[in-house]
């Protein structure tokens, strides 16, 4: 099988940084019970890696609840993904020794939004109901409405002629014209600034840019990574007679039997996907 892996490959910066935290938080407290308020990043098999390390993963479907069953001097660590601040005082009031692994860019928009709020403005927030990085997004003000990619937003809600409208780092970048279209045909003096991340648009621009007699489209990640969702979605609508499938590791992809007659192969992966991940799929496609 002749196999293309499409680049960038491995992960973003954000994700890098967030593992340098977390390691860096594993070597100054070697002795410490060390807990992710949720996936440090959407991918099991680095939250299965850092489990071998010692650093605990936390199920945050309920996050006061989970901060509640630690213990004074215990470590936490906050995710790539931006958290509520109410959810950090809470932890300081416990006692707890935090480490911030919020992606940078997370991070800068969370703080263009809490601008906005001061100065008296509404903002639009696109982005998906549900997700770590909108909740956090939300959790800034009562003046952040969401405009959710699949049910829009109730325009009765926004009272500013001029609100400032920003997104989720991780969305299909090319969906968001017709939002955009659709709140300025509502609003016309909204503010758009599109943050969608460097590495989720290159990605999404490489798949655009496969040969189209590939007939096996992988994407590497897992099924609550958002840039690794987009991924799969954007290359099931380009490339609709190819086989598309999102895996999360090599064990998943040989589940699936109609790898086996394939000629020609791409692989791409989400930016929170360990390299060495899609190094073994792409030795074990070769062989084929």
């Amino acid at each position: 099988m002749k196999v293309t892996l499409v680049k960038p490959q491995g992960f973003c910066s954000g994700v890098l940084k967030a593992v340098a935290i977390a390691k860096k938080a594993r070597l100054e407290h070697p002795n410490k019970n060390i807990y992710i308020l949720g996936m440090l990043a959407h991918n099991k098999t680095l939250t299965d890696d850092l489990a071998k390390e010692g650093l605990i993963t936390l199920d945050d479907k309920d996050e006061f609840s989970a901060i509640d069953s630690l213990n004074q001097g215990d470590v936490l660590i906050f995710t790539a993904h931006g958290h509520n601040d109410a959810i950090e005082e809470k932890a300081k009031q416990k006692g707890l020794i935090i480490y911030d692994a919020t992606c940078f860019k997370v991070k800068s928009n969370l703080e263009k939004i809490k601008r906005e709020i001061e100065s008296g403005h509404q903002v639009i927030y696109i982005g998906q109901k549900g997700h770590k990085e909108t909740n956090a997004a939300l959790s800034v003000s009562k003046n952040v409405s969401l405009y959710d990619t699949q049910l829009l937003i109730n325009y009765y809600l926004i009272t500013d002629t001029n609100p400032y409208v920003i997104n989720q780092t991780t969305l299909n970048y090319k969906s968001l014209d017709k939002y955009y279209s659709d709140i300025l045909e509502h609003i016309p003096g909204a503010r758009i600034e599109n943050e969608i991340c460097a590495a989720t648009r290159l990605r999404q621009e490489a798949v655009t840019k496969i040969d189209k007699d590939t007939d096996l489209i992988i994407v590497v990640g897992h099924q609550k990574s958002s840039n690794s969702n987009k991924l799969f979605e954007i290359a099931k609508s380009n490339y609709p007679s190819a086989l598309v499938l999102m895996v999360n590791d090599l064990k998943e992809l040989q589940s699936f039997s109609q790898v086996e007659s394939k000629k020609k192969a791409a692989v791409i992966s989400g930016a929170s996907t360990p390299q060495y991940v899609v190094d073994e799929i792409y030795s074990y496609l070769i062989n084929k």
